[in-house]
Parts: structure tokens; sequence; C-alpha cells
């Protein structure tokens, strides 16, 4: 498993911080690392800075 990916192009994906609240777009930039938590068969799940977590398709990072 990775540690850390890297973003290929800059991309929008969406974050529901708890059940019940509102959906909010997180903006990932080319060239950004994230840290990786889990990794499946196409995707990573990522902590962000922030620490928000997010599902990230294979398709828009590789590893870093």
């Amino acid at each position: 498993m990775a540690d850390a990916i890297r973003i290929k192009k800059d991309c929008t994906f969406l974050h529901q911080p708890n059940l019940g609240e509102e959906v909010q777009p997180i903006e990932l930039e080319e060239g950004m690392e994230l840290q990786v938590l889990q990794e499946w068969e196409n995707a990573w799940l990522v902590k962000t800075d922030d620490g928000r977590l997010i599902n990230v398709n294979k398709e828009f990072a590789e590893e870093a």
C-alpha cells in the first residue's frame, strides 16, 4: 500500500462531514500529495491536510 498519492489533475470531490449535514465540494489541485489510509482495487481512502477523509479513484492520482 502506498503511503501517499499525488493528484494528476485538478478535480473536485464531494464531502459530507456527518449524516444530515450538507455535502461540501473539496477542490484538489494537480501535484497535491495526500496521506493514504486504505487502498482498494480502484480507489484510495485519503486524509487531507485539514483532516477530511475522501475516496479518490485511481484514475485521478498516482502513488507518490
